[in-house]
């Protein structure tokens, strides 16, 4: 008697279970709405967390840097008084800080008429470019209400004696380092402020409070997200019992099933992260903003930061969905053909 060769069981490709998955999206619409509410709120609960936490911080950030070149001008006035219609000499030395810009911003508000800005290199800020005159060091001073000393003042020594003779007023304001003594008529104002050593550690000390409670929350926000995943998950294998079964009956591997299961996930996933990151960003910057000023927080957000926080949510809300779903497809995988057509769910 002839022997028959046991063929080999017929594979169906990953379109066929995307075409099985659609219909059954569609067959189970209310579930798999309560699948991606789930995902779509616990992403877009990480979301408001991390970005109103780079929210706060930017703004908190944006408003120290206003407050410090407010004072600095302050600073300066009290010294040279009102600099309107004045003209200010500025010597650069290296690169020049965000405090030292917005300071420089902030003496442009005073309405000088003129910026006398030594050579130097670098060369002043691409935005202050048409507002400045460049002049040799020796011209800096000339009629000059006050000069300014940028970055870092350890440089070559100047004689301010001769390079002061033709200044209206004899001030050099200094935006880093101390103050010198008074030397031939000329007054030195250090226009820094340093923070103090015990508020710089209460200032470390709740920035790491505030971290530990972003990661904290968020880390509850996952936990909950996945849970609510696999609980929807494994409903929809209770209802589809009696589905798998015919599947199975038909010829569909094992990994078939599990494969429907992971790609229904996915999907669920994608939808879910993208809108639940979207939700999130709008709501923490909406809310931050009426808290604030719009004008203040959209100006102040480090967008790239945000992008990059952004797409980390996605990806979580992806990979929690298909995490949340290894169980579930691996038990629908395993599941015994006439058990499972012989469930009346």
């Amino acid at each position: 008697m002839a022997t028959r060769k046991i063929q080999h069981q017929v594979r169906l490709p990953w379109a066929v279970a995307f075409d099985v998955v659609k219909q059954g999206v569609r067959i189970r619409l209310g579930r798999s709405l309560v699948t991606l509410s789930g995902i779509v709120l616990g992403i877009a609960f990480l979301m408001s967390i991390t970005a109103g936490e780079l929210a706060q911080r930017s703004v908190a950030q944006e408003q120290q840097l206003r407050t410090e070149a407010k004072r600095m001008v302050n600073f300066l006035l009290a010294e040279s008084g009102p600099l309107a219609g004045g003209t200010i000499g500025i010597i650069q030395r290296g690169p020049l800080q965000e405090t030292e810009s917005r300071f420089l911003q902030a003496i442009l508000r005073e309405k000088p008429q003129r910026l006398a800005w030594a050579e130097s290199n670098p060369p002043p800020p691409a935005a202050l470019a048409t507002t400045v005159h460049r002049v040799p060091l020796d011209h800096v001073a000339d009629d000059a209400v006050a000069v300014l000393v940028l970055g870092d003042n350890s440089g070559p020594a100047i004689d301010w004696g001769r390079l002061l003779a033709s200044a209206r007023q004899k001030v050099v304001g200094l935006t880093r380092g101390s103050a010198g003594a008074s030397s031939a008529g000329v007054v030195f104002a250090s226009l820094a402020w340093e923070i103090p050593a015990e508020e710089l550690t209460a200032m470390a000390a709740d920035q790491k409070l505030a971290q530990f409670r972003t990661r904290w929350m968020g880390a509850i926000a996952l936990v909950v997200t996945i849970i609510g995943i696999a609980n929807s998950m494994l409903m929809s294998v209770t209802e589809r019992f009696r589905e798998i079964g015919t599947m199975k009956c038909l010829g569909a591997l094992s990994a078939f099933i599990r494969r429907l299961f992971i790609i229904e996930s996915s999907l669920m996933g994608v939808v879910g992260g993208v809108v639940g990151t979207l939700f999130g960003a709008v709501a923490a910057i909406g809310l931050y903003g009426i808290t604030y000023n719009f004008s203040l927080v959209l100006g102040s957000l480090q967008w790239g930061l945000l992008a990059g926080q952004a797409l980390l949510c996605v990806v979580a809300g992806i990979a929690l969905a298909i995490v949340a779903a290894i169980y579930p497809a691996t038990l629908a995988a395993r599941m015994v053909p006439a058990m499972a057509l012989r469930t009346n769910i």
